[in-house]
Protein backbone atom coordinates (compact mmCIF):
# COMPACT_ATOMS: atom_id res chain seq x y z
CA UNK A 1 0.00 0.00 0.00
CA UNK A 2 1.60 3.29 -1.11
CA UNK A 3 1.74 6.26 1.18
CA UNK A 4 0.04 9.45 0.05
CA UNK A 5 2.07 12.64 0.25
CA UNK A 6 0.75 15.33 2.51
CA UNK A 7 -0.87 18.20 0.56
CA UNK A 8 1.05 20.64 2.78
CA UNK A 9 4.34 19.03 1.79
CA UNK A 10 3.39 19.14 -1.88
CA UNK A 11 2.49 22.81 -1.65
CA UNK A 12 5.75 23.52 0.18
CA UNK A 13 7.79 21.80 -2.54
CA UNK A 14 5.93 23.72 -5.23
CA UNK A 15 6.49 27.04 -3.42
CA UNK A 16 10.20 26.34 -2.94
CA UNK A 17 10.69 25.29 -6.56
CA UNK A 18 8.74 28.34 -7.74
CA UNK A 19 10.86 30.63 -5.56
CA UNK A 20 14.06 29.02 -6.85
CA UNK A 21 12.87 29.40 -10.44
CA UNK A 22 11.97 33.05 -9.79
CA UNK A 23 15.44 33.74 -8.36
CA UNK A 24 17.13 32.06 -11.33
CA UNK A 25 15.01 34.04 -13.77
CA UNK A 26 15.67 37.29 -11.88
CA UNK A 27 19.42 36.63 -11.91
CA UNK A 28 19.31 35.86 -15.62
CA UNK A 29 17.30 39.01 -16.35
CA UNK A 30 19.56 41.26 -14.27
CA UNK A 31 22.67 39.74 -15.84
CA UNK A 32 21.24 40.32 -19.30
CA UNK A 33 20.25 43.93 -18.57
CA UNK A 34 23.36 44.87 -16.59
CA UNK A 35 26.28 46.70 -18.13
CA UNK A 36 29.37 44.60 -18.55
CA UNK A 37 31.53 44.60 -15.45
CA UNK A 38 34.54 46.84 -15.66
CA UNK A 39 37.79 44.96 -16.11
CA UNK A 40 40.61 46.91 -14.50
CA UNK A 41 43.79 46.52 -16.55
CA UNK A 42 47.00 46.04 -14.62
CA UNK A 43 50.06 47.02 -16.62
CA UNK A 44 52.67 47.08 -13.88
CA UNK A 45 54.24 44.92 -11.24
CA UNK A 46 53.97 45.58 -7.51
CA UNK A 47 57.12 47.11 -6.10
CA UNK A 48 58.24 48.44 -2.70
CA UNK A 49 57.83 52.17 -2.05
CA UNK A 50 56.33 53.13 -5.43
CA UNK A 51 53.42 50.63 -5.38
CA UNK A 52 53.61 50.23 -9.14
CA UNK A 53 56.64 49.82 -11.36
CA UNK A 54 56.66 49.03 -15.09
CA UNK A 55 57.77 45.56 -16.08
CA UNK A 56 61.54 45.54 -16.50
CA UNK A 57 63.33 44.40 -19.67
CA UNK A 58 59.99 43.68 -21.30
CA UNK A 59 58.88 43.46 -24.92
CA UNK A 60 55.32 44.06 -26.09
CA UNK A 61 54.49 44.12 -29.77
CA UNK A 62 51.03 44.06 -31.28
CA UNK A 63 50.01 42.53 -34.57
CA UNK A 64 47.22 45.04 -35.00
CA UNK A 65 47.35 48.81 -35.27
CA UNK A 66 45.89 51.14 -32.66
CA UNK A 67 43.67 54.20 -32.59
CA UNK A 68 46.48 56.35 -31.15
CA UNK A 69 48.14 56.24 -34.59
CA UNK A 70 44.84 56.43 -36.48
CA UNK A 71 45.40 52.71 -37.06
CA UNK A 72 48.53 53.28 -39.14
CA UNK A 73 51.14 51.73 -36.79
CA UNK A 74 51.60 48.67 -34.64
CA UNK A 75 52.54 49.22 -31.00
CA UNK A 76 56.21 48.47 -30.29
CA UNK A 77 56.89 48.75 -26.58
CA UNK A 78 60.19 47.95 -24.85
CA UNK A 79 61.58 48.66 -21.38
CA UNK A 80 65.04 48.63 -19.84
CA UNK A 81 66.18 47.05 -16.58
CA UNK A 82 64.46 49.79 -14.54
CA UNK A 83 61.20 49.72 -16.47
CA UNK A 84 61.85 52.90 -18.48
CA UNK A 85 60.38 52.79 -21.95
CA UNK A 86 63.14 52.70 -24.56
CA UNK A 87 63.41 52.73 -28.33
CA UNK A 88 64.42 49.10 -28.90
CA UNK A 89 65.16 45.83 -27.06
CA UNK A 90 68.48 46.00 -25.28
CA UNK A 91 68.73 49.78 -25.71
CA UNK A 92 71.79 50.98 -23.81
CA UNK A 93 71.08 53.59 -21.15
CA UNK A 94 73.74 53.46 -18.45
CA UNK A 95 72.88 54.90 -15.07
CA UNK A 96 76.18 56.77 -15.11
CA UNK A 97 75.60 59.72 -17.41
CA UNK A 98 78.28 59.92 -20.12
CA UNK A 99 80.40 63.06 -20.09
CA UNK A 100 78.86 65.74 -22.27
CA UNK A 101 75.41 64.17 -22.44
CA UNK A 102 72.26 66.24 -21.87
CA UNK A 103 69.64 64.23 -19.99
CA UNK A 104 65.99 65.19 -19.69
CA UNK A 105 63.61 62.88 -17.81
CA UNK A 106 59.82 62.70 -17.84
CA UNK A 107 57.75 61.45 -14.92
CA UNK A 108 54.03 60.83 -15.17
CA UNK A 109 51.42 58.23 -16.00
CA UNK A 110 50.00 56.80 -19.22
CA UNK A 111 49.92 60.15 -21.03
CA UNK A 112 53.75 60.08 -20.86
CA UNK A 113 54.23 56.35 -21.18
CA UNK A 114 52.00 55.70 -24.19
CA UNK A 115 52.69 56.06 -27.89
CA UNK A 116 52.86 53.59 -30.76
CA UNK A 117 56.65 53.65 -30.50
CA UNK A 118 59.09 55.34 -28.16
CA UNK A 119 59.68 58.03 -30.79
CA UNK A 120 55.99 58.98 -30.78
CA UNK A 121 55.66 59.26 -26.99
CA UNK A 122 55.98 62.67 -25.37
CA UNK A 123 59.59 61.98 -24.22
CA UNK A 124 60.45 60.53 -27.62
CA UNK A 125 59.01 63.59 -29.33
CA UNK A 126 61.04 65.83 -27.03
CA UNK A 127 64.18 63.91 -27.91
CA UNK A 128 63.58 64.40 -31.64
CA UNK A 129 62.94 68.09 -31.02
CA UNK A 130 66.13 68.56 -28.98
CA UNK A 131 68.23 66.69 -31.53
CA UNK A 132 66.95 69.12 -34.15
CA UNK A 133 67.68 72.13 -31.92
CA UNK A 134 71.16 70.86 -30.96
CA UNK A 135 72.42 68.86 -33.94
CA UNK A 136 75.31 66.53 -33.30
CA UNK A 137 74.93 66.66 -29.51
CA UNK A 138 74.57 63.65 -27.22
CA UNK A 139 70.99 63.87 -25.92
CA UNK A 140 69.01 61.36 -23.89
CA UNK A 141 65.36 61.77 -22.91
CA UNK A 142 64.14 59.25 -20.34
CA UNK A 143 60.57 57.97 -20.27
CA UNK A 144 60.16 57.12 -16.57
CA UNK A 145 56.36 57.06 -16.60
CA UNK A 146 54.20 54.45 -14.88
CA UNK A 147 50.75 53.70 -16.23
CA UNK A 148 47.89 54.43 -13.79
CA UNK A 149 50.14 56.10 -11.22
CA UNK A 150 49.58 59.36 -9.39
CA UNK A 151 52.19 62.04 -8.80
CA UNK A 152 53.14 60.83 -5.30
CA UNK A 153 54.29 57.57 -6.90
CA UNK A 154 56.24 59.56 -9.48
CA UNK A 155 58.12 61.35 -6.69
CA UNK A 156 58.96 58.03 -5.05
CA UNK A 157 60.05 56.67 -8.45
CA UNK A 158 62.34 59.69 -8.78
CA UNK A 159 63.97 59.11 -5.42
CA UNK A 160 64.40 55.35 -5.65
CA UNK A 161 65.18 54.90 -9.35
CA UNK A 162 65.37 57.92 -11.63
CA UNK A 163 67.81 59.92 -9.48
CA UNK A 164 70.47 57.26 -10.18
CA UNK A 165 70.48 58.44 -13.83
CA UNK A 166 71.48 62.03 -12.87
CA UNK A 167 69.03 63.91 -15.13
CA UNK A 168 69.72 67.59 -15.85
CA UNK A 169 66.01 68.42 -16.15
CA UNK A 170 63.02 66.55 -14.70
CA UNK A 171 59.57 67.13 -16.16
CA UNK A 172 56.62 66.02 -14.03
CA UNK A 173 53.68 65.77 -16.44
CA UNK A 174 50.54 64.80 -14.57
CA UNK A 175 47.18 65.90 -13.21
CA UNK A 176 44.45 63.76 -14.73
CA UNK A 177 44.85 60.79 -12.38
CA UNK A 178 45.37 63.01 -9.32
CA UNK A 179 42.50 65.38 -9.98
CA UNK A 180 40.32 62.52 -11.20
CA UNK A 181 40.63 60.41 -8.04
CA UNK A 182 37.16 61.38 -6.70
CA UNK A 183 35.56 59.73 -9.75
CA UNK A 184 37.33 56.44 -9.04
CA UNK A 185 36.84 53.93 -6.28
CA UNK A 186 39.67 55.64 -4.37
CA UNK A 187 39.18 59.32 -3.62
CA UNK A 188 41.92 59.90 -1.03
CA UNK A 189 44.54 62.22 -2.50
CA UNK A 190 47.97 60.73 -3.18
CA UNK A 191 46.69 57.16 -2.90
CA UNK A 192 47.48 54.97 -5.91
CA UNK A 193 44.84 55.10 -8.60
CA UNK A 194 41.98 52.74 -7.67
CA UNK A 195 43.86 51.60 -4.56
CA UNK A 196 40.55 50.91 -2.80
CA UNK A 197 39.56 48.64 -5.68
CA UNK A 198 42.74 46.62 -5.24
CA UNK A 199 42.03 46.36 -1.51
CA UNK A 200 38.53 45.09 -2.22
CA UNK A 201 39.86 42.66 -4.81
CA UNK A 202 42.40 41.26 -2.36
CA UNK A 203 39.77 40.89 0.35
CA UNK A 204 37.48 39.14 -2.13
CA UNK A 205 40.29 36.74 -3.05
CA UNK A 206 40.90 35.87 0.59
CA UNK A 207 37.20 35.40 1.18
CA UNK A 208 37.12 32.73 -1.51
CA UNK A 209 39.34 30.64 0.74
CA UNK A 210 37.49 31.43 3.95
CA UNK A 211 33.82 32.25 3.36
CA UNK A 212 31.08 29.62 3.28
CA UNK A 213 29.50 28.78 -0.06
CA UNK A 214 26.20 30.52 0.72
CA UNK A 215 28.04 33.79 1.41
CA UNK A 216 29.96 33.61 -1.86
CA UNK A 217 26.73 32.98 -3.76
CA UNK A 218 25.12 36.04 -2.15
CA UNK A 219 28.14 38.23 -2.89
CA UNK A 220 27.98 37.28 -6.56
CA UNK A 221 24.21 37.68 -6.81
CA UNK A 222 23.04 40.73 -8.75
CA UNK A 223 19.56 40.29 -7.28
CA UNK A 224 20.89 40.42 -3.72
CA UNK A 225 23.04 43.47 -4.57
CA UNK A 226 20.04 45.25 -6.10
CA UNK A 227 17.81 44.46 -3.10
CA UNK A 228 20.53 45.47 -0.65
CA UNK A 229 21.00 48.81 -2.42
CA UNK A 230 17.25 49.46 -2.34
CA UNK A 231 16.93 48.48 1.33
CA UNK A 232 19.91 50.60 2.39
CA UNK A 233 18.66 53.64 0.52
CA UNK A 234 22.02 54.09 -1.26
CA UNK A 235 20.64 54.13 -4.80
CA UNK A 236 22.43 56.85 -6.75
CA UNK A 237 24.93 57.41 -3.93
CA UNK A 238 27.75 55.35 -5.38
CA UNK A 239 30.59 56.38 -7.60
CA UNK A 240 30.69 55.34 -11.21
CA UNK A 241 33.25 52.62 -10.72
CA UNK A 242 31.58 50.93 -7.74
CA UNK A 243 28.35 50.58 -9.68
CA UNK A 244 30.11 48.92 -12.60
CA UNK A 245 32.10 46.60 -10.39
CA UNK A 246 28.94 45.53 -8.59
CA UNK A 247 30.57 46.31 -5.24
CA UNK A 248 29.09 48.18 -2.35
CA UNK A 249 29.84 51.85 -1.90
CA UNK A 250 33.37 52.09 -0.55
CA UNK A 251 34.12 54.17 2.55
CA UNK A 252 36.49 56.34 0.49
CA UNK A 253 34.13 56.94 -2.42
CA UNK A 254 32.52 60.34 -2.88
CA UNK A 255 29.79 61.61 -5.17
CA UNK A 256 29.84 64.49 -7.62
CA UNK A 257 27.42 66.37 -5.36
CA UNK A 258 29.85 66.02 -2.47
CA UNK A 259 32.63 67.60 -4.51
CA UNK A 260 30.39 70.41 -5.79
CA UNK A 261 29.00 71.26 -2.37
CA UNK A 262 32.28 71.14 -0.40
CA UNK A 263 34.77 73.85 -1.38
CA UNK A 264 37.03 72.79 1.50
CA UNK A 265 37.34 69.31 -0.02
CA UNK A 266 38.15 70.83 -3.42
CA UNK A 267 40.82 73.10 -1.97
CA UNK A 268 42.41 70.40 0.19
CA UNK A 269 42.33 67.78 -2.58
CA UNK A 270 44.21 70.04 -5.00
CA UNK A 271 46.63 71.20 -2.29
CA UNK A 272 47.46 67.57 -1.48
CA UNK A 273 48.09 66.85 -5.16
CA UNK A 274 50.33 69.89 -5.64
CA UNK A 275 52.45 69.01 -2.60
CA UNK A 276 54.12 66.64 -5.05
CA UNK A 277 55.07 69.55 -7.30
CA UNK A 278 56.60 71.20 -4.24
CA UNK A 279 58.52 68.03 -3.45
CA UNK A 280 59.87 67.84 -6.99
CA UNK A 281 61.26 71.37 -6.66
CA UNK A 282 62.63 70.81 -3.16
CA UNK A 283 64.33 67.56 -4.17
CA UNK A 284 66.05 69.36 -7.03
CA UNK A 285 68.30 71.02 -4.47
CA UNK A 286 69.61 67.62 -3.43
CA UNK A 287 69.78 65.95 -6.84
CA UNK A 288 70.88 68.92 -8.93
CA UNK A 289 68.24 68.97 -11.67
CA UNK A 290 65.97 71.74 -12.95
CA UNK A 291 62.25 71.29 -12.25
CA UNK A 292 59.42 71.53 -14.77
CA UNK A 293 55.85 70.78 -13.61
CA UNK A 294 53.11 70.47 -16.22
CA UNK A 295 49.37 70.16 -15.65
CA UNK A 296 48.54 67.94 -18.59
CA UNK A 297 45.72 68.84 -20.98
CA UNK A 298 42.42 67.02 -20.86
CA UNK A 299 39.49 66.61 -23.20
CA UNK A 300 37.26 65.83 -20.24
CA UNK A 301 36.11 69.41 -19.77
CA UNK A 302 34.83 70.04 -23.30
CA UNK A 303 31.09 69.19 -23.01
CA UNK A 304 30.30 68.24 -26.58
CA UNK A 305 33.27 65.90 -26.76
CA UNK A 306 33.51 64.66 -23.18
CA UNK A 307 29.92 63.95 -22.23
CA UNK A 308 29.33 60.85 -24.38
CA UNK A 309 32.79 59.47 -23.57
CA UNK A 310 32.30 60.02 -19.84
CA UNK A 311 28.99 58.17 -20.01
CA UNK A 312 30.59 55.34 -21.98
CA UNK A 313 33.88 54.96 -20.11
CA UNK A 314 32.44 55.26 -16.59
CA UNK A 315 29.00 53.75 -17.29
CA UNK A 316 27.21 56.87 -16.07
CA UNK A 317 23.80 58.22 -16.84
CA UNK A 318 23.76 61.54 -18.68
CA UNK A 319 22.68 63.35 -15.52
CA UNK A 320 25.51 61.87 -13.44
CA UNK A 321 28.06 62.52 -16.18
CA UNK A 322 27.04 66.18 -16.33
CA UNK A 323 27.39 66.50 -12.56
CA UNK A 324 30.85 64.93 -12.60
CA UNK A 325 31.94 67.34 -15.33
CA UNK A 326 30.76 70.19 -13.11
CA UNK A 327 32.75 68.74 -10.21
CA UNK A 328 35.90 68.46 -12.32
CA UNK A 329 35.52 72.02 -13.55
CA UNK A 330 35.65 73.16 -9.91
CA UNK A 331 38.70 71.01 -9.21
CA UNK A 332 40.57 72.33 -12.23
CA UNK A 333 39.66 75.94 -11.42
CA UNK A 334 41.16 75.43 -7.98
CA UNK A 335 44.27 73.92 -9.57
CA UNK A 336 44.59 77.04 -11.74
CA UNK A 337 44.65 79.24 -8.64
CA UNK A 338 47.10 77.12 -6.67
CA UNK A 339 49.51 76.76 -9.59
CA UNK A 340 49.70 80.56 -9.80
CA UNK A 341 50.66 80.60 -6.12
CA UNK A 342 53.43 78.09 -6.79
CA UNK A 343 54.85 80.27 -9.55
CA UNK A 344 55.26 83.11 -7.08
CA UNK A 345 56.73 80.82 -4.41
CA UNK A 346 59.27 79.03 -6.62
CA UNK A 347 60.51 81.38 -9.35
CA UNK A 348 63.43 79.03 -10.06
CA UNK A 349 61.08 76.33 -11.42
CA UNK A 350 58.77 76.16 -14.43
CA UNK A 351 55.05 75.62 -13.83
CA UNK A 352 53.01 75.12 -16.97
CA UNK A 353 49.23 74.80 -17.09
CA UNK A 354 48.13 73.10 -20.33
CA UNK A 355 44.61 72.21 -19.19
CA UNK A 356 42.84 73.74 -22.22
CA UNK A 357 45.76 73.69 -24.64
CA UNK A 358 44.36 71.10 -27.06
CA UNK A 359 41.12 72.32 -28.60
CA UNK A 360 38.94 71.16 -30.23
CA UNK A 361 39.42 67.92 -28.36
CA UNK A 362 38.31 65.66 -31.22
CA UNK A 363 41.37 66.72 -33.24
CA UNK A 364 43.88 65.67 -30.59
CA UNK A 365 42.50 62.95 -28.29
CA UNK A 366 41.56 59.34 -28.95
CA UNK A 367 39.78 59.16 -25.57
CA UNK A 368 39.22 61.59 -22.70
CA UNK A 369 42.90 62.11 -21.84
CA UNK A 370 45.21 60.27 -24.27
CA UNK A 371 46.39 62.01 -27.42
CA UNK A 372 47.25 60.84 -30.91
CA UNK A 373 50.89 60.12 -31.68
CA UNK A 374 51.47 63.31 -33.68
CA UNK A 375 50.00 65.45 -30.89
CA UNK A 376 52.90 64.56 -28.62
CA UNK A 377 55.23 66.64 -30.82
CA UNK A 378 52.89 69.62 -30.47
CA UNK A 379 53.03 69.18 -26.69
CA UNK A 380 56.82 68.78 -26.71
CA UNK A 381 57.19 72.04 -28.63
CA UNK A 382 54.95 73.84 -26.15
CA UNK A 383 56.82 72.51 -23.11
CA UNK A 384 60.15 73.35 -24.73
CA UNK A 385 59.10 77.00 -25.05
CA UNK A 386 58.91 77.36 -21.28
CA UNK A 387 62.02 75.36 -20.40
CA UNK A 388 64.21 76.70 -23.22
CA UNK A 389 66.48 78.53 -20.78
CA UNK A 390 66.95 75.36 -18.72
CA UNK A 391 67.81 73.31 -21.80
CA UNK A 392 70.26 75.87 -23.21
CA UNK A 393 72.08 76.23 -19.89
CA UNK A 394 72.24 72.46 -19.32
CA UNK A 395 73.40 71.88 -22.91
CA UNK A 396 76.18 74.45 -22.54
CA UNK A 397 77.30 72.92 -19.26
CA UNK A 398 77.29 69.42 -20.76
CA UNK A 399 79.29 70.64 -23.74
CA UNK A 400 82.00 71.91 -21.45
CA UNK A 401 82.58 68.34 -20.24
CA UNK A 402 82.13 66.59 -23.57
CA UNK A 403 85.09 64.62 -24.95
CA UNK A 404 86.94 66.19 -27.82
CA UNK A 405 85.05 65.79 -31.08
CA UNK A 406 81.64 65.60 -29.39
CA UNK A 407 81.15 69.29 -28.56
Amino acid sequence: MSMKRSPVLQYLVIVLLSALLAIVLAEAYLSHRASSRLTLPFYNELYPYVMFRPHASATYETGDTHEMSHHTRRILHYTNADGFRVASPGYEMPRQKPAGQLRVAFLGASAVQLGSTFETTLPGSMKRLLQKRFPGRDIEVINAAIQSCVSRQSIAHLVFTLADYSPDIVVLYDGVNDIGLPLTYESRPNFPYNFQTMTEAWDAYREQLQAPLWRLMLDRSRLFAALKTRWSGEAGATTATTVVLGLNKAPNAVTAEFVIENPDFVREHIAAYLTNWRQLVELSKAFGYKSVCVLQPTGGLEPGYALPLTMRDFHLSEQNAVRWMEAFSLLYQEADRQIEDLRAEYPEAVFLNLRDYLSPAKDYYWDLVHVYDETNMKLAERIYQDMDNFVSAAADEAAAYAPAGRR
